[in-house]
């Protein structure tokens, strides 16, 4: 690349270190202009002679001492992008990185773009694309499973799948064109029926690796979970307990709560809607109705219930039981207050309706918590995946497109193939599959497209 670019890589806000990146032909330069070392400027020779090491160094802007830093340099084309690249390690008041930015561009470098470092990294073939899309996932992970998925993808399992593809098309396309060429002559080729074997595996591959990448995203997403019951079981409470801060109101009025709430947690690397909705019970407050109805809608569209109840108080079991069994399925039943259980309470009793409901009991008490612990797990095992994660590879929906291209084009080709089509024919349909693989692994010439994928990179990445 022709100019030289600079951003702050670290995180906005103090810290106790920020690091403000470089790269480009006047990375030196910079660098020599902005750094020295017992009031002495640092020379090319002398960051050439310490590549690669912490160099502690003034940071001076126009005889104006900024900051006592630590600096790197990696010389092409041995760095991350490919180029001169050089790092400021300073301290991590913003306003201080800020104003050792403006002196960077002031001394020759210009603001990079969204993904501009990965970007130049992938064109100087220092990243295949594959690659440097699964860092900016690995930055914006929100869960455990997206962050294992995606360091999956940054040390090269999509690509090394793209690969394999790419390599069997080839030999597929390779032995119909020896077949068309060499048709005349006396040479033994595989069978119609090996051939065709060879493409629906190869489609098979491709249905798996969409199958499981859905399956994937599938795990990553955000959860919901729906805090449900009449007024007064805990709801709010057991809301503000799980969040840890008082956002629901607490009150021993019922109604309270005339609409849902909502917050994000994220709990053991899960991340959680979690919803705190109105008590349901019967009333002719229309404002209060209205919240029991959205109440209900959230409840029903949960990826997991949590219905509450008070076992200080007598309940009628049985009426409970007739009431929620629509909702009861797959739900937790939180018997709260169980610290001052009514006499009337007995676990072994609605044990005996949980096994017929399949619906899971813990006992729990929001105001000593009592049995927190054990809800948090059954959560975690709950909202956990069970399936392992060894064979899926997840997609971006770029990658995706283009994988289903090639699932399509070979589908069609067996299906010629079937037809008794000659190789001249389907042998398009393997070209064109070449081609989708081609724009999977890297070989893009759109600028469009690569402005797409890197815009979704933060600024210093």
């Amino acid at each position: 690349m022709i100019d030289t670019i600079a951003a702050l890589s670290t995180a906005s806000g103090p810290g106790a270190i920020g690091i403000l990146r470089i790269s480009g032909r006047n990375t030196i330069k910079i660098a020599t202009t902005l750094l020295f070392k017992n009031n002495t400027p640092l020379t090319e020779s002398y960051l050439m002679e310490n590549k690669r090491s912490a160099i502690f160094c003034d940071f001076i802007f126009e005889g104006k001492p900024f900051d006592q830093i630590v600096f790197l340099f990696f010389p092409a084309p041995n760095s991350y992008t490919g180029e001169d690249l050089g790092e400021f390690h300073l301290h991590g008041n913003p306003i201080l990185l800020k104003k050792a930015l403006d002196a960077i561009f002031q001394t020759g470098a210009r603001p990079a773009g969204h993904g501009e470092f990965t970007k130049r990294a992938f064109l100087n073939g220092k990243l295949s694309l594959t690659g440097a899309e699964a860092i900016g996932r690995l930055i914006e992970a929100r869960s455990r499973y997206e962050l294992e998925l995606s360091q999956k993808n940054v040390f090269g399992e999509l690509s090394k799948l793209a690969s394999k593809i790419r390599s069997d098309l080839i030999s597929l396309k390779a032995e119909c064109e020896a077949e068309i060429d060499f048709s005349t002559e006396d040479l033994t080729f595989e069978s119609l029926e090996q051939r065709k074997e060879r493409m629906i595996a190869l489609r098979d591959l491709c249905s798996s690796l969409l199958q499981n990448s859905e399956r994937a995203e599938k795990l990553i997403l955000q959860s919901t979970v729906v805090l449900f019951g009449a007024p007064n079981t805990g709801k709010s409470s057991l809301m503000n307990l799980l969040i840890g801060k008082d956002r629901s109101i607490i009150s021993d009025i019922p109604g309270t709560t005339r609409d849902y709430i909502a917050e994000d947690i994220t709990l053991d690397g899960l991340p959680i809607r979690l919803v705190d909705t109105a008590g349901v019970r019967e009333t002719s407050d229309q404002i209060e109705i209205l919240g029991i109805e959205r109440s209900e809608r959230e409840a029903d569209s949960a990826n997991l219930r949590l219905i509450l109840i008070d076992v200080s108080q007598t309940l009628d079991r049985k009426k409970f039981i007739n009431a929620y069994r629509n909702r009861l399925p797959g739900s937790i039943l939180v018997a709260n207050k169980i610290d001052i259980p009514h006499p009337d309470w007995n676990r072994k009793e609605w044990e005996e309706d949980s096994k017929s409901l399949s619906f899971q009991i813990a006992e729990v008490s929001c105001k000593t918590k009592l049995g927190l612990g054990d809800l948090l797990s059954l959560l975690k095992d709950r909202l956990s995946a069970k399936e392992a994660l060894e064979d899926v590879v997840l997609l971006e929906e770029r990658q995706s497109f283009h994988i289903r291209a090639i699932y399509n084009h070979l589908a069609e080709a067996v299906g010629l193939l079937e037809s008794s089509a000659p190789a001249e024919i389907y042998i398009q349909e393997i070209n064109s599959a070449l081609r989708e693989i081609g724009e999977v692994n890297g070989r893009v010439d759109n600028e469009e497209i690569l402005g797409r994928i890197f815009s979704k990179f933060c600024v210093g990445k």
